[in-house]
C-alpha cells in the first residue's frame, strides 16, 4: 500500500523557502482554515476555499478568513481520502451568473464523519454545480455520481479535482475508490467500468461531451481518460490545450502524465515506465486492456520512490519572470515541495536542461528518479507543509494551498519589501544544508535513504539508559522514525512507543529512551528501512 498518503509533510520551522533569490512568499490568510483540498478566486483577492472535514467552501477576503458565515456546508464522508474534494467556478457567457462546481463525498447519513463513527457508506463521490448569489451557493443540481463505497474497507482513491477545459466543459478524476477491479483498472475478466480509475468529461449540463472514446455505454461514454489509480491534479497546457494529470503509485511509480483523448495510464497492471516495471509485476502493454480507442503511453516524468505527488499547474503568467512563463509546477503531500518542469518547444515532453536548472542534471535525463536526490535541482520551493491545490491568481502570482489550512503567494522580491507577512526575502540553502538543532549529550543517527537495514548509520544504535538519540534526516524526501517493525503496522501497537511523524530533508527527531531493552522501528513511508535501538543499563 501507500504509506505517504497518510502522513502529511509538516509546515518547516524555517517557513516556505523559494530557490531564487529574486522571489519570495507571503502568507495570504490571517488564520488557518481546517484541512483543505482546493481554492478558486471569486475575484482579486477574494477567495473560495474547501475544507475537507466539514465540507464546509469558506471565503477568504483580503486575507481575512470568513469561518462564520461559510457560502456552504454540505455533508460529508470523511475516512481517509473522503470529503470535500474539489472546486472550482465559472461565469456564465449570457449572464453574470457564477457558477461553483464541487466535488465531494457525499454523507450516507446526513452528517459529517459517519462513515468513520458509525460505519455508514457514502451516498457516493458526487458532483454538483452550484450558483453564486449574495455571498452563498444555492440551487444545487447533480452532474455526476461516481462510485465511493470500497472493495478493500479503505476510504482512498477518490481523486476529486475539478476544471474546466478550454472547449468550456467541465474535466474531474477519480482514482479506482478502494481498489475496483473493473475494466477500467484494465481487468480483461472484470466487470463493465464503473466510473472509476478515470479522468471523467462532462457538458455544464452533465451529458457526455463529444463522441465517446472508450464506449458509448455506461458510465464509459463519459471517460476520458482511463487505468488511473489515484490523481490529485489535472490542468490545461495554455498553449496547446492538452489536459496533463499527476498519478499516485503504491510505493512505486508516481508520475506525471500529459493525457489526450482515450489515454489508458496503465493501472491497475503497469505503474511508471513500463520498461522499469517498478512494481515488479513483469506487465506490458499487451496485458492492457484497450476499449474503443484507447492507447497507452508512458509517463512524461516518474518518481520510483513515491513522493504524493498532487496538484499540477501551468503558470499562464510572467509576474514571476519570463523563464516560468508556462512552466508546469506540481506540489507533493509528503515532503511540501514544489517542482518545476519545462517542456520542449513542440510542448508535447518534459525537457531538463542546463539551460533552466541548476545542479547535475545527468541522473534526470531519463525523467526517472531512481534516487531520490536527484530530483534536487527540480525543486522549486520547499518548506511548504503538504501541499493540496496550486493556482494562478488574477493578479498573476503563483498561489499555493496547504492540507494544513494555510494560503501562501509567491511574489517577485521587489513588490512588498516593507509587508509584514513576507516570510523569506532571499535565498536560503536548500533543505540538505540547513542545519539541524543539535542536542549535547545526544547519540546522533543519520538517516541515510532507503537501503534495508543500511538506512541508518548506526545501525543498531546503542545508547545507555536515560541517553537521547538524536535522528538526522539527511535525504532529500521525508522519513519516519516509527517503533515496532513494518510486519506489524496494522497492530495498534505499532507507533505507539514513539513516532515522529514526518520528518522534512535536513531536520531531525530526538527520543531519550528510559527503560533498557531492544527496540525495533521503521520507516512508515518506505517499510524496508528497518532499524534498531540496543539500550543499556547504566
Amino acid at each position: 500500500m501507500s504509506y505517504g498518503a497518510y502522513f502529511k509533510a509538516p509546515v518547516s520551522p524555517f517557513g516556505p523557502v523559494i530557490n531564487d533569490p529574486n522571489l519570495m512568499v507571503e502568507k495570504v490568510n490571517d488564520k488557518p482554515l481546517n484541512i483543505t483540498t482546493s481554492l478558486a478566486f471569486l475575484g482579486p483577492n477574494d477567495i473560495l476555499v474547501t475544507e475537507k472535514e466539514t465540507g464546509k467552501v469558506i471565503r477568504v477576503i483580503d486575507g481575512q478568513v470568513k469561518e462564520n458565515v461559510p457560502l456552504l456546508d454540505v455533508e460529508v464522508a470523511t475516512g481517509m481520502e473522503r470529503g470535500l474534494l474539489g472546486l472550482t467556478l465559472s461565469k456564465s457567457m449570457n449572464d453574470t451568473t457564477t457558477y461553483v462546481f464541487l466535488y465531494y463525498t457525499e454523507s450516507g447519513s446526513g452528517k459529517d464523519g459517519d462513515d468513520v463513527i458509525a460505519g455508514v457508506e457514502p451516498v457516493g463521490n458526487r458532483l454538483y454545480k452550484y450558483e453564486y448569489h449574495d455571498g452563498k451557493l444555492i440551487n444545487p443540481t447533480l452532474l455526476l455520481d461516481l462510485p465511493a463505497t470500497p472493495v478493500n474497507n479503505k476510504g482512498e482513491h477518490n481523486g476529486g479535482k475539478v476544471i474546466i477545459g478550454p472547449d468550456n466543459n467541465i474535466y474531474t478524476v477519480i482514482g479506482d475508490v478502494g481498489a475496483h477491479r473493473t475494466q477500467s483498472q484494465n481487468v480483461a475478466k472484470g466487470s463493465a467500468a464503473d466510473g472509476t480509475s478515470g479522468i471523467i468529461r462532462i457538458t455544464p449540463t452533465g451529458e457526455s461531451a463529444g463522441e465517446p472514446i472508450f464506449g458509448a455505454e455506461g458510465p464509459l461514454k463519459y471517460y476520458y481518460a482511463m487505468g488511473i489509480r489515484n490523481s490529485f491534479g489535472i490542468d490545461f497546457d495554455p498553449l496547446t490545450g492538452i489536459l496533463w494529470a499527476t498519478e499516485n503509485g503504491p510505493a512505486a511509480g508516481d508520475e506525471i502524465n500529459m493525457v489526450e483523448p482515450g489515454f489508458n495510464s496503465g493501472w491497475a497492471q503497469i505503474q511508471g515506465f513500463v520498461d522499469s516495471d517498478v512494481l515488479n509485476r513483469g506487465k506490458s502493454v499487451k496485458d492492457l486492456l484497450i476499449l474503443g480507442d484507447a492507447k497507452y503511453s508512458d509517463p512524461e516524468f516518474s518518481w520510483n520512490t513515491t513522493v504524493g505527488v498532487t496538484d499540477a499547474k501551468f503558470f499562464s503568467s510572467d509576474k514571476l519572470g519570463k523563464e516560468y512563463e508556462n512552466n508546469l509546477f506540481v506540489g507533493d503531500i509528503n515532503n511540501g515541495y514544489i517542482y518545476r518542469f519545462t517542456l520542449n518547444s513542440e510542448r508535447n515532453s518534459i525537457e531538463i536542461n542546463n539551460s533552466s536548472y541548476d545542479g547535475n542534471l545527468e541522473t534526470l535525463a531519463d525523467k526517472e528518479v531512481n534516487n531520490p536526490k536527484e530530483v534536487i535541482p527540480l525543486i522549486f520551493g520547499s518548506g511548504f507543509g503538504g501541499i493540496t491545490d496550486l493556482e494562478v491568481g488574477p493578479d498573476g502570482y503563483l498561489y499555493v494551498l496547504t492540507y494544513f489550512g494555510e494560503i501562501y503567494r509567491i511574489i517577485p522580491k521587489l513588490n512588498l519589501i516593507n509587508s509584514d507577512n513576507i516570510l523569506h526575502t532571499s535565498k536560503l540553502p536548500p533543505p540538505l544544508t540547513q542545519s539541524t538543532t543539535s542536542i549535547s549529550n545526544s547519540t546522533l543517527v543519520q538517516i541515510k535513504g532507503i537501503e534495508g537495514n543500511k538506512s541508518y548509520n548506526p545501525n543498531p544504535v546503542m545508547v545507555k539508559e536515560g541517553q537521547q538519540i538524536l535522528w538526522v534526516n539527511g535525504d532529500a524526501i521525508s522519513h519516519t522514525v516509527t517503533s515496532n517493525s513494518p510486519e506489524n503496522e496494522s497492530r495498534s501497537d505499532s507507533g505507539k512507543l514513539f513516532d515522529s511523524t514526518a520528518i522534512l530533508p535536513g531536520h531531525s527527531y530526538s527520543k531519550a529512551f528510559d527503560i533498557p531493552g531492544t527496540y525495533s522501528y521503521y520507516c512508515f513511508y518506505h517499510p524496508n528501512m528497518i532499524g534498531k535501538v540496543l539500550v543499556e543499563s547504566k
